[in-house]
């Protein structure tokens, strides 16, 4: 890391806890970073390197006991002043971090095109390869100075991975995106407006690619794969299946052009004398992989100052199959968001370490859980997803497991969040979704002795009323957001009536047989 600017702020401890309250949520939304640094002195007031990372006087630089110099951070302390014995420092700072970019030469040629939009937030180190042997000795000896990796593409990665197992570090990879596919078809369209596109062939989508939609039946491009088994061959041995696999494809006279996203194959291709173009990801989709990465590299330099803890797991233990594929979704899912997460196993569950700015923009808001709909529709078991929020790592890990727990309480998949100030969200991607807390104030727990109503469901009503824009419910509505049956949520109603902070406003025939349902209109000045 490169320390760009700093400032120094010595308050009184007390504004200090107010101020550090209010910082955090301020660098979740800038690129900055900042560290506490507590200072000792002796009688004479002299600062001693104590707690401190680095500290120097204006004159005299000084990297304190035990950090390593090579950080090559200097702290100066301006203007000059004694030091209190205890007190806190707060260091501010536009934290800019060293990242290495893996790539061919011949992606290389795309990847500038977001050179001046990753040199706003980062120092880049390009480190082009042209073997795999290259890719291997860079990695080996550069890897260790960034604070995080970026390959130009899967097969890079997975060279990496497969040979040094897990990276220690945040990483991503530039990836296809539907939207590549359609811009690279509509290009073709209009440089070669000759094209048939019934000719072409494509490597077949990693994602979903609607061809359907642009293509008659008569006019759709071919679509393959090589025939290779992908999880369990390792990437170094791809490229000879492959060479073989397009080479068959090329000779069946069938295709004019091939559409491929290995941009090595490019030799191969020019010998072989094969029409090709190759799909690269747009500038676009390298700017979101980027910033995905700019994520994961602020969830770990505010883990604890804002820390957001996601639990995935079952309401029932898991067999080892579906462990293995819990695991597996989980993997792909975060690629596919970008890598915002750090995924660890823990038993029967998994935990996803991010920070509260990655959570609000993922959830839209704190709104929906794309990490629950992803597993909902590529596994065939029910998986719930609690996500914990707080100012530490602990208290996170704490909401996490109510809000699992919650999520847990309803059948099938469901995701709920609890925030750093105890307001729980959920579920989650459903017209359910509503926000409450089970610490209610004393008004809300006297009212709920007085109602013989428990004040989580009275916290849970204000919800729907509010969400509602109305003061009026129905026993069917009242089950549907609190997940009772109608049975049950009548006698609720029936509570509030009695005790004055309901009445029966009107009847409604919801259905053609049985009684009319009332429709409550509640007292919400009663109720708050």
């Amino acid at each position: 890391m490169v320390l760009k600017s700093l400032c120094f702020l010595l308050p009184h401890f007390r504004l200090y806890y107010d101020f550090d309250r209010l910082l955090y949520q301020y660098l979740l939304l800038s690129h900055f970073s900042y560290i506490k640094i507590c200072f000792c002195a002796d009688q004479t007031n002299q600062p001693i390197g104590y707690n401190v990372i680095a500290i120097s006087t204006p004159t005299t630089p000084r990297i304190a006991p035990g950090i390593n110099p090579a950080f090559k951070i200097v702290f100066w302390l301006y203007p000059p002043a004694p030091i209190a014995i205890g007190t806190t420092a707060v260091a501010i700072g536009v934290i800019s971090e060293d990242i290495g970019v893996f790539t061919t030469e011949q992606s290389l040629r795309y990847i500038m095109r977001i050179d001046k939009e990753m040199r706003t937030y980062s120092n880049i180190t390009y480190l082009p390869y042209s073997s795999l042997e290259h890719l291997e000795f860079l990695y080996e000896k550069n890897a260790n100075q960034f604070d995080a990796l970026l390959f130009s593409g899967s097969y890079p990665y997975e060279i990496i991975v497969k040979k040094y197992n897990n990276l220690q570090k945040p990483f991503t990879y530039f990836n296809i995106t539907d939207r590549d596919y359609y811009k690279l078809i509509a290009r073709l369209a209009i440089q070669k407006p000759q094209l048939d596109f019934s000719r072409v062939y494509f490597d077949r989508p990693q994602i979903p690619v609607d061809f359907a939609s642009i293509f008659n039946k008569p006019d759709m491009p071919l679509l393959g794969t090589a025939p290779i088994d992908w999880d369990t061959v390792d990437a170094v041995e791809w490229y000879k299946p492959l060479r073989e696999y397009y080479r068959q494809v090329w000779d069946s006279g069938k295709a004019d052009l091939l559409v491929t996203r290995f941009g090595s194959m490019d030799e191969y291709f020019n010998e072989n004398r094969i029409r090709h173009e190759f799909l690269y990801p747009s500038t676009e989709s390298m700017i979101e992989t980027f910033r995905g990465l700019i994520m994961q590299l602020s969830a770990v330099s505010m883990h604890d100052s804002a820390a957001c803890i996601g639990l995935v797991g079952t309401a029932h233990t898991m067999t080892e199959a579906q462990r293995t594929a819990l695991s597996a979704q989980l993997q792909i899912c975060n690629k596919q968001l970008g890598m915002p997460f750090l995924i660890y196993e823990h038993g029967n569950h998994y935990e996803l370490t991010t920070n509260i700015a990655v959570l609000k923009e993922m959830s839209q808001q704190y709104t929906t859980c794309p990490v629950m709909t992803f597993l909902q529709n590529n596994l065939d078991f029910p998986v719930c997803v609690g996500w914990g929020c707080s100012n530490n790592v602990i208290d996170a890990h704490r909401n996490a497991q109510r809000a699992i727990k919650e999520a847990f309480l309803l059948k099938g998949s469901a995701a709920f969040i609890v925030t750093a100030d105890n307001v729980i969200i959920g579920p989650l991607s459903s017209a359910r979704r509503i926000s409450y807390t089970d610490s209610p104030n004393q008004h809300l727990s006297n009212l709920s002795k007085n109602l013989s109503v428990s004040p989580l469901y009275l916290s849970k009503i204000i919800s729907v009323l509010n969400q509602k824009g109305s003061d009026t419910l129905s026993a069917e509505e009242l089950a549907f957001f609190l997940n009772v049956t109608t049975r049950s949520a009548s006698r609720i109603l029936s509570k509030l009536e009695a005790g004055g902070a309901a009445t029966v406003q009107y009847n409604r025939q919801l259905n053609l047989r049985g009684r009319p349902a009332k429709i409550y209109k509640i007292l919400f000045q009663k109720l708050t």
